[in-house]
């Protein structure tokens, strides 16, 4: 496997491209890796996850909790920034099929919103939380 925490950034990035709801409001294009603010709205960056190896599983597994951040931003205008944030959060309610590596537990996600930190902008921030534990076969 890829690293863990770029493989699932890569299957939560696939599935929310393919969910016809999430692609009703945001543009497929939209949907990516990354740390900055997009340029194109509304759009959804998923964030370099945090990963932290938990160990050894049988038959040499191994494990590893995976943090990832999904940032969802919009022009201020509301409802279409929770729209979005809407459709994600039904997305993500459970952990999506992986091919290569299981994922042995899945929290349920979580948003926080947020002002654009830049004053001139108006734009709509909102973070949503996934934590999961992968577990896959070494090399």
């Amino acid at each position: 496997m890829i690293e863990p925490g770029f493989a699932l950034q890569a299957l939560i990035g696939d599935r929310l491209a393919a969910d016809p709801d999430i692609t009703a409001l945001v543009n497929p294009l939209n949907i990516r890796a990354g740390m900055i603010r997009p340029d194109q709205m509304p759009a959804i960056v998923l964030a370099p996850a945090r990963v932290r190896f938990l160990g050894h599983a049988a038959g040499g597994q191994i494990m590893a909790e995976v943090r990832l951040l999904l940032h969802v931003w919009a022009v201020e205008d509301g409802a279409k920034a929770q729209a979005v944030a809407g459709a994600v959060m039904r997305a993500m309610m459970d952990a999506p099929e992986a091919e290569g590596f299981d994922i042995d537990a899945w929290a349920r996600p979580e948003l926080v919103w947020m002002r654009d930190p830049d004053p001139v902008r108006a734009h709509t921030q909102g973070v949503i939380a996934l934590t999961a534990v992968l577990r896959w076969r070494a090399a």
